[in-house]
Order: structure tokens, then sequence, then C-alpha cells
């Protein structure tokens, strides 16, 4: 019996060739900034809201208490530098009032000026049979308007009030002077009435006595 030799095959052992990895592209996420935070939007965008700033950001920028309240304080008090009326009424210096010749500070030629002047522009512009509180204020601005115009140092004093006294006593004559002249003409028109009526009364006739037989 023959016996084959059985020739030994060889095994080819494939190269493997490693595969390189290739690396994804990583998309770079946008890094917000400090204090800010990325909201997403409908269409993938990212949207930056801003943190509410500091409390060291918000001292630097806002006033501080004390100057915040003194400003306050200004603003109440007016904060300007005009001469402000004198407490009491003009004209009464020795009833708790004050006199307005001396208080204005012009002498007496200035002072006698002021007058004539706003009291030809009150017989001009306002009502004389009334007081002042009875006048239209728009009429009252026009004669302050006007003595401004003219006494530009006017303008010194707080809400004109040296020319608003001069008003004041010139329409309290004037009124109470008008007042009393209708008074009297109201008081002669009666009288006047009562003497007609008197006049044009008819004696009265005398009945005849009782005749004598």
């Amino acid at each position: 019996m023959t016996s084959r030799a059985t020739t030994p095959t060889a095994t080819t052992s494939r190269a493997t060739t490693p595969r390189a990895k290739t690396p994804r592209a990583a998309t770079p996420r946008a890094q917000s900034p400090t204090g800010q935070t990325p909201a997403p939007t409908a269409k993938g965008k990212l949207v930056t809201i801003e943190a509410p700033s500091s409390d060291s950001e918000r001292s630097e920028s806002s006033p501080a208490p004390s100057e915040s309240s003194l400003s306050t304080l200004e603003s109440e008090l007016g904060g300007n530098d005009k001469i402000s009326k004198p407490s009491g009424e003009a004209g009464r210096p020795g009833r708790g009032g004050y006199n307005l010749e001396e208080q204005l500070g012009w002498g007496d030629n200035g002072f006698k000026s002021l007058k004539q002047f706003v009291n030809k522009a009150i017989k001009k512009h306002l009502d004389v049979t009334k007081c002042r509180s009875q006048q239209h204020r728009r009429a009252l601005d026009t004669v302050c308007d006007l003595a401004v115009a003219e006494f530009p140092d006017l303008s010194t004093f707080e809400n004109c009030w040296p020319v608003l006294n001069l008003i004041q006593m010139r329409l309290k004559y004037l009124s109470s002077r008008a007042w009393q002249e209708k008074r009297i003409a109201d008081g002669s028109s009666e009288a006047a009435k009562g003497g007609k009526r008197i006049r044009g009364r008819s004696p009265k006739s005398k009945s005849p006595g009782p005749s004598k037989k």
C-alpha cells in the first residue's frame, strides 16, 4: 500500500491594513461672555441676554443717597437766588406787614416811577371796580410783563411780587371808591324816585260836611 505524502499547505495570512480613523469635524460652540446667558431661538441661533449689572456697577452710575436727597431738597426750596416776598401785607408795617418802598430798595424816585407806570397799566388792562382777587389771571400777568420790560431789575424778585403788591393796593383803593360812588348814586336815584312819587300824588279831597238847614 503506497502512502501519499501530504504536503502541508501554507496558509497565507492577509495583512490587515489599519484604517485611519477620520476625526469628525467638531462644530465649535460659541462661548458666551461672562454674565450673559445664551437663549436658543426658533431658528437655532444663539441670542445673548444681558444679566443685570452688579451692585458695584450700579453704585458707580447712580448718585449716592446723600447727593440725591440734597438735589431733591434744592428743587423743593426753589434753588434760585431771587428775592422772596416778605411776610405780611404791604402797606401795613405797624401791623405785621412791611413798607414796600423800603423792601424794594430803589429809592424815592425809583419807587415813584414804578408806581406811576403800574397805575397806568392798571387803568388800561384791569377792571378798577374789582379787587385783585377778582381780576383775570392773564390780565395780571400782562401788567407784570409790561413792568418787567420797563424795569428789568424786577426780574430779580420772585413772582414779581412788588408789582402785585402795587396792583393790590391800587385796586383796593379804586374798587372801594367805585363802590362808594355807586352807593351814593343808587341812593340819589332812589331819593329822586321817591320825590316823584310824592309830587305825583293828588291832594285828598275833603268830604263835604253835613249841610246846615
